[in-house]
């Protein structure tokens, strides 16, 4: 029987997007799977269809600008097409028997370019609210983001998003429940490593000034002597980067290292004792954050440290992975992280150990198969 033909699009670098990774991955044995995006050495040459993207010039800003403010938003998707992307393959494909669109930025870009018979939307976040905490996007952008939703998602045929809060979202205000999939990392086989004298905590991620990574490095410096913090970022905004490389230079328990590849983020980090996330709530997704990295953490065997994210706290509390916070103040952290003992510390190790398989990716890639199975057929 010859297998049905699916597409995979996303407006990233798809060889370092973790989610679209994973679909891959689940996917290809059962079908015919092709990509579109910006890069991708995973499939084959022939059943990639680049994607160009093109930056925003100040001129171009404006015009959408002008354009969403005045409510023309059909005219602004396609304006924003036409400046932003081009598929100029030369090459003929198949038709299409199901495409997944990865995220709000590919679904005009999907239903215009594309032709298939089913469209699945995997939305990474709460498309509206992606950055509500920046002015220009909570009055001029969110509108027209909440417009394209709602002439967009009636014409798809199931949606997926990364866990129960967002989905719950995009019940209330669009009538859709999305499935969910996790962002579970695949699992690793690796075992917890004892807790030494000097404790090691790690953090790593996109260096992004709305993810306020200041508050872990002040939470550090108010810990004693026997923990040290490596970050491991990648500079998405250099000036806040630097910024933060200055902060810590005179701190010697503080260091700021290279990023390994992707594929290396695990068995890296193995080496630590305690993975930290804190992510104030500036915007709805950050509040409901459910990131790779916070299972990349387990699967490294690791304690898990957060501030009061529910969707995080929620997986701490039910296995028992660490501890989580009141608030987001660096001091109340502090106190809770001193309090620990080595043996509290490899006992949250142990924990992430006997957890690490049942929080893989395993159950999502019987969610996705299942969910396209019923689709297509």
């Amino acid at each position: 029987m010859n297998k049905k033909n699916i597409l995979i699009v996303s407006a990233t670098n798809q060889d370092s997007d973790p989610r679209v990774i994973r679909q891959i991955n689940f996917l290809k044995d059962d079908f015919e799977v092709y990509c579109c995006g910006v890069k991708n050495s995973i499939v084959s040459e022939d059943r990639f269809i680049r994607l160009e993207t093109f930056g925003n010039t100040i001129f171009s800003k404006i015009i959408t600008g002008i354009l969403k403010f005045l409510r023309l938003y059909h005219t602004a998707e396609y304006y924003m097409l036409d400046v932003r992307y081009n598929i100029n393959t030369g090459k003929e494909f198949p038709f299409f028997d199901l495409i997944i669109a990865n995220d709000f930025d590919t679904l005009a870009l999907t239903f215009r370019t594309f032709k298939s018979e089913k469209v699945i939307a995997d939305f990474h976040e709460y498309a509206p609210s992606e950055f509500e905490d920046k002015l220009y996007w909570k009055y001029v952008n969110k509108r027209y983001v909440i417009n394209q939703c709602r002439k967009y998602l009636p014409e798809l045929d199931e949606t997926t998003t990364v866990c129960e809060s967002i989905a719950l979202e995009y019940k209330k205000e669009f009538g859709i429940l999305p499935a969910v999939i996790t962002n579970a990392s695949d699992f690793h086989n690796l075992k917890p490593l004892p807790v030494k004298e000097k404790i090691r905590i790690i953090h790593h991620g996109a260096a992004i000034s709305s993810r306020k990574i200041e508050l872990m490095t002040e939470t550090v410096s108010l810990l004693d002597d026997r923990f040290t913090l490596d970050l491991m970022l990648i500079p998405n905004e250099k000036d806040y980067y630097e910024k933060l490389k200055n902060s810590v230079e005179k701190n010697d328990r503080i260091n700021i290292i290279e990023p390994v590849g992707f594929s290396q983020i695990i068995p890296f980090c193995n080496q630590y004792d305690i993975g930290l996330f804190l992510l104030p709530p500036v915007n709805l997704n950050y509040r409901y954050a459910l990131p790779n990295k916070f299972f990349e953490y387990i699967q490294s065997r690791l304690a898990v440290i957060t501030g009061p994210s529910p969707e995080m706290t929620a997986y701490i509390d039910r296995y028992s992975l660490g501890i989580h916070s009141e608030t987001f103040d660096p001091a109340e952290i502090a106190e809770k992280i001193n309090k620990l003992s080595n043996e509290d510390i490899m006992n949250f190790k142990i924990n992430s150990d006997k957890s690490a398989e049942k929080l893989s990716s395993e159950e999502n890639r019987k969610i996705l198969l299942e969910l396209i199975h019923k689709t297509i057929n």
